[in-house]
C-alpha cells in the first residue's frame, strides 16, 4: 500500500508540475502575443493582456500551492538549528502549525470573498472575477494539506 501511495503522490506531483508549466506557457503566450500585435502590426489586443494577468495571478498561487518545495520558501531560522535536532523537529512541527493553522481559518473567508466576487466580471473576457482568484483557495487548502502532511510525515517531508 506505501508503494501505490507514493506512486500516487509523483503522478499528483507530475500533474501539478505539468499543470502549472501549461499556466505559464499561457502566460508566456500571451505576452509574446501582445508584443507582437502592438509591435508588429500596430494592433494592441487587451484580451491578451488580461489572460497574461490572470495566468499570472494563477502561476503565482499554483506554484506556491503544489510545485514549490516547502524547503525552499523563504524562512529565517537562525534559531531553530541551535537546538537538539528533537526539538528542531518540534520547533518545525509547530511552526507548520502555525501556518496551516492561518490558513485554515481563512478559508471560510477566502470561499466567501470568491462567492462574492463571483458578481464581478473581468472587463474583456467577461470571466467571474471569483473564478479568476479561486487560485486564492486552491493554494490555501494545498497549503494546509501540505502543512498537516509535513507534521504527519516528518521523513517524507522536504522540510524535516
Amino acid at each position: 500500500a506505501s508503494m501505490r501511495s507514493s506512486e500516487g503522490i509523483e503522478r499528483l506531483k507530475r500533474w501539478a508540475d505539468l499543470t502549472g508549466a501549461g499556466i505559464f506557457a499561457v502566460l508566456f503566450l500571451a505576452l509574446v502575443m501582445q508584443v507582437v500585435r502592438r509591435f508588429v502590426f500596430g494592433a494592441p489586443a487587451a484580451w491578451t493582456e488580461e489572460l497574461a494577468t490572470i495566468a499570472f495571478v494563477w502561476v503565482i498561487f499554483w506554484g506556491t500551492a503544489f510545485a514549490v518545495p516547502l524547503s525552499t520558501h523563504v524562512a529565517v531560522d537562525f534559531v531553530v538549528p541551535r537546538f537538539a535536532p528533537r526539538v528542531q523537529r518540534t520547533l518545525y512541527a509547530l511552526g507548520l502549525a502555525a501556518l496551516g493553522g492561518c490558513f485554515l481559518w481563512a478559508l471560510p473567508g477566502i470561499a466567501d470573498y470568491l462567492r462574492f466576487m463571483m458578481r464581478e466580471r473581468t472587463p474583456v473576457l467577461d470571466l467571474p472575477y471569483g473564478v479568476v482568484y479561486s487560485a486564492y483557495l486552491a493554494a490555501a487548502v494545498m497549503v494546509v494539506l501540505r502543512c498537516l502532511a509535513a507534521i504527519l510525515r516528518p521523513e517524507a517531508s522536504d522540510k524535516a
